[in-house]
């Protein structure tokens, strides 16, 4: 099996939703997300970039697991380790990117 996901998503609308519904972020964001993101003076760029990133992996497997499935931490370099929870049989390889308004994903899927 082998699969692509993408998605882009603009930032000031991840802050606004964030802002405004409190419970929004952890219904997509795991507890070590949240500890990572509350380390970051602006952690709006950290969220967005997760947020598309969660969204390229679901994309990737059709809808088959949903934002709390999906947890993206951050290597030795500072670079994304994701991973799927109780499904260690998928190696996905994730590229994040982000400027002042939009953050990007793109993932390749590929079971063990």
């Amino acid at each position: 099996m082998f699969e692509i996901g993408t998605d882009i998503v603009f930032i000031p609308k991840v802050k606004k939703t964030i802002d405004t519904y409190k419970s929004f972020i952890k219904k997509i964001y795991t507890e070590k997300e949240i500890e990572i993101a509350s380390q970051i003076k602006e952690p709006y760029n950290f969220y967005a970039t997760r947020f598309a990133a969660k969204e390229a992996i679901i994309k990737a497997f059709n809808g088959k697991y949903d934002f709390s499935e999906i947890e993206i931490l951050k290597g030795k370099m500072g670079e994304p380790l994701p991973r799927i929870k109780n499904h260690p049989e998928y190696e996905i390889k994730l590229s994040l990117s982000y400027d002042k308004e939009y953050a990007i994903a793109s993932c390749i899927v590929q079971k063990k």
